[in-house]
Parts: structure tokens; sequence; C-alpha cells
């Protein structure tokens, strides 16, 4: 990164980049959904980045993804995922097969004339910028070249159920401040405000406990609980519900712990979603948001 990039970037910093979605301006797009990040203002880079190669038999244990399934915490898909704001992995096309296999520790230093702008801003925009960063390395050490499309995909549609939503309006949380460190619930103590918990007691049962959270959070922890009932698609809220509720104590059995002889100690998700909170899953098609990889090489060396 040029030194004169780096004051531009500082005053970039003072103001949070927010996602948007560049169509042809001749052809009509569908609106998408699941949108990625897309950095405004000048590029950011790390000051310094070091990417080893790690031996992937001896990393971290799988981590789990929307919709059920594992990737390598360290593999390159996982970081461009990152980078890029994506939710699910099928919103990352393409690719050689390296980028699943491959593994790699990956650490960047922010320039010193920017860290001090970095921790005045609020966690989301500390987030994007992050991601902006990311995105640089990918370009700098890996020649990614990737381009944005949207493409219609089988999603599950967060929606209604018949007799209308369930759940009543609270008040939202309250702004966190920058320099706030993140409330992490704890068993046995209600969430703070904003903040979820899920947990899966001696039977298999999952409980699941919310305060002051949006319907789109609730959509990421139905695909990151491991539903069988998602399967591999994308679910998309569409309740039309702006504002922000309780769950208390939504209980539900995964299916791969039912067979034809068991009787299982909770409802399904789907059953407890309409019972609980007046949401149903349906299966539908939405223009998604995807990454579609051109190029990207092995990382070059430090």
């Amino acid at each position: 990164m040029l030194l004169t990039m780096r004051l531009a970037a500082a005053l970039a910093l003072l103001a949070p980049a927010s996602p948007a979605f560049t169509g042809s301006a001749q052809t009509a797009q569908p609106k998408p959904e699941l949108l990625l990040f897309h950095p405004s203002g000048p590029p950011l880079s790390y000051e310094v980045a070091t990417v080893k190669p790690v031996d992937s038999n001896t990393t971290n244990p799988m981590v789990m993804l929307p919709p059920g399934t594992t990737l390598n915490p360290f593999s390159i898909r996982r970081y461009i995922m990152d980078a890029y704001g994506a939710t699910y992995r099928a919103q990352i096309i393409g690719g050689p097969d390296w980028i699943d296999k491959d593994a790699y520790d990956i650490k960047g230093k922010i320039p010193d004339d920017l860290e001090a702008a970095f921790h005045k801003l609020s966690s989301d925009a500390r987030r994007d910028q992050t991601r902006a960063m990311q995105q640089s390395l990918l370009t700098d050490r890996f020649q990614l070249k990737a381009h944005f499309e949207t493409r219609v995909l089988p999603v599950y549609q967060l929606v209604p159920a018949k007799g209308g939503l369930k759940i009543t309006e609270v008040p939202a949380p309250p702004e966190r401040k920058p320099g706030d460190t993140p409330s992490m619930p704890s068993p046995g103590n209600p969430p703070s405000p904003g903040t979820m918990m899920t947990r899966m007691n001696s039977n298999g049962i999952f409980v699941y406990n919310a305060r002051a959270i949006q319907t789109q959070l609730l959509a990421r922890m139905i695909s990151f609980s491991g539903a069988t009932e998602v399967g591999d698609r994308p679910i998309v809220d569409h309740t039309g519900f702006t504002g922000y509720f309780d769950i208390k104590d939504l209980t539900w059995a995964p299916l791969v712990h039912v067979d034809a002889t068991s009787t299982p100690d909770a409802p399904s998700l789907s059953e407890a979603l309409q019972d609980k909170l007046g949401i149903k899953l349906v299966s539908a098609k939405d223009p998604i948001e995807v990454l579609v990889i051109d190029s990207i090489d092995r990382p070059s060396p430090n």
C-alpha cells in the first residue's frame, strides 16, 4: 500500500462502509438478498501480513457452517467468506479444490497511523474495515480475482404462519459504543439485550433464548443449529417484522436424533417455530448475491 493512500484511508475509517449492490443500469436486476460486503472509499491494507501454511490435519476442529456443513476454519474458502461477509458457503462460487483443502495461519497488523482511528469506530464499522483489509490481502497475496452476481437459488423463507406472528415487539437494545466488549451470555442466566444463546441438553434437545433481537438473526441461528429440516439451503427473512423481540425457551428436537421407533421429547424445529413464534419455513427460490471466483493462486511467500 502506498504511503499516500494511508491518509485517505484514515479519513475513510471515520465513516463506516456500507454494503451496496452495483448492477447494470441498463438491465433490470432482481433485488438480491443476503448481500455481501462491498467496501467503499480507498482500499485498506494491513501494514504487515503473514500467511503461513499449516498442516490441515493438526488445525482446530472443523467449524459448523450453515446449512449443516463443516469447513476447516483455516481454509481459504473460509477466509474469503469472512472477507466478503458471506453467511452461507453457497455464496462463494468456484475456485480450485485447494481453497478447501489447504490450511493457512493468516495474521495482519493494522498500520500504526490508522490504529487509533480504528479503535474509535463502532464494532460494526471495525468489522467492515477488517473485511476491507482481508479483501486487500486476498488480492495481494493470493491474486484473487472475483466478481459479484445475483443468482436465483433454492432457499427457505422465514414467513408468518397461519394466524400471524405470535411475537411482540420490545425496545431495541442499547447501542454499543466504540470500545465496548461483547456481552457473552452464560448458562443459567438470561441473555443480555441484543444477544442470543443456544444450548443442547443431555437429551440432545436444543433450547434457544434471545433478548431484543431481529428476525434476521433468528434466521441465522436456525442455519447454524444444523437442523436437518433446513438441508443445504440458505434461509432468508420474509416475516416483514422489522422490530426487536424476545424468545424464551424455544425448544426442539433435531430430526437427526429421531427415528421411526423413538418419541422425541420436544417438537421439531418447524413445529416449535409455528407453535411458539407464529413463524414457518417455506421452500422457495430467491435472488441471492454471490461472489464468483474467476481465479486465485496459492499465496506468495512472506
